[in-house]
């Protein structure tokens, strides 16, 4: 399980850790702001294919090799990004980096899930909570790193690399628990509706997660005045909530209660969003910061259950759909902020929210659907 959470970590900070330092890199390029939100991208996009891509490399050739390739490739690229201060030089090797690192979580949940049974929910869960746990400690090294340069965030990327050694070292050369590895008959047939109503719901909340916390946070906050330091704490706040909101939930995804958590979460989205919108002054950064209550409690149960079903054979396609929902939610809140007041962008992501809590709600109380 260590390896599982140490790829997660490193996975995630593709994005978290740069988050507070987006208007200094805008700076160091020579570009507008606004078009860091394609910086941002240009790491997501290539996850879309390579989520599934190294999942099918795992069981085709074994988790070690696909896991180190990963990591050599996101690490690579990711510290020669100190080494470049042009914006499409930079976009470049983010894509590079992002295809290294689209397969990285997407095999720690395979790994995560390769444990009994018993314990199967609950180390998805952590291993969940680990995503949470590390976008409240990445924005605070980002921003503590990025003070001393904008150069230095990028070193982080660097355990990538001895990381990649340590994979090789102790996961065994074949498939699963070190058996030769096999084709999945399941990764072969269309999903059920079950899985693609997870896969649905993973883009839906990456794209809110993506577009409207981590990019309208720091956006919203650097417009009001506060410096880097107090932003990249807000980032950390708004990740502890959701790292909290992950643990308090833990008994119910125990239980399978995924319908009433599925609304519950949608539902407190929609709440802290529009309160974000409509509130004044400090109560509107309180109320987005809160809204990363609606990750911590959503995206531990989507990954549960997909990983309950298919014998794990969905877990590529679900980080392809979060990788989608990555890459959609930074240029669609970036697209409405050309035209639209921050405020009312809020409300619409609110009332987005609103509206697949009440469609979650809808098909839960059908007949049959328990």
């Amino acid at each position: 399980m260590t390896v599982a959470f140490g790829a997660t970590a490193l996975g995630v900070s593709s994005v978290s850790l740069l988050a507070p330092v987006l208007p200094e890199l805008a700076v160091r390029y020579g570009v507008g702001v606004d078009l860091m939100a394609y910086f941002q991208t240009a790491v997501m996009l290539p996850g879309i294919v390579t989520g599934v891509l190294a999942a099918r490399l795992a069981r085709a050739r074994g988790r070690r090799l696909a896991l180190a390739l990963c990591l050599l490739m996101f690490g690579a690229a990711g510290v020669a990004l100190a080494l470049v201060a042009t914006f499409p030089a930079a976009v470049l090797l983010r894509v590079l980096q992002g295809i290294g690192g689209g397969g990285l979580v997407a095999l720690s949940f395979q790994i995560a899930r390769s444990v009994s049974p018993r314990w199967r929910v609950r180390a998805i869960g952590y291993n969940a909570a680990v995503v949470s746990t590390m976008m409240v400690v990445l924005p605070l090294i980002g921003s503590t790193l990025g003070g001393y340069s904008t150069a230095a965030p990028f070193a982080f990327y660097g355990l990538a690399l001895p990381a990649a050694l340590v994979v090789w070292r102790v996961l065994p050369a074949g498939g699963q628990d070190g058996e030769p590895p096999t084709a999945s008959r399941t990764s072969r047939r269309g999903p059920p509706r079950e899985v693609l109503g997870i896969l649905v719901m993973t883009v839906l909340l990456n794209v809110l997660v993506f577009g409207w916390l981590l990019l309208l946070t720091p956006l919203l906050l650097d417009a009001n005045g506060v410096d880097l330091t107090w932003r990249g704490w807000a980032l950390a706040v708004q990740s502890a909530l959701a790292t909290l909101a992950t643990f308090a939930t833990g008994r119910w995804r125990t239980r399978g209660s995924v319908a009433v958590l599925a609304v519950a979460g949608w539902g407190a989205g929609a709440f802290f969003l529009v309160g974000a919108g409509v509130l004044p002054g400090s109560l509107a950064v309180a109320a987005l910061v809160g809204a990363g209550v609606f990750y911590g409690i959503l995206n531990p149960v989507l990954a549960a259950r997909i990983g309950a079903v298919g014998d794990g054979a969905w877990f590529g396609w679900w980080q392809s759909c979060a990788r989608t929902g990555q890459v959609l939610g930074p240029v669609a809140a970036a697209g409405l902020m050309a035209g639209l007041p921050i405020t009312l962008v809020l409300v619409l992501g609110g009332a987005f929210s609103a509206v697949v809590a009440a469609v979650v709600l809808t098909r839960s109380v059908r007949p049959g659907n328990g």
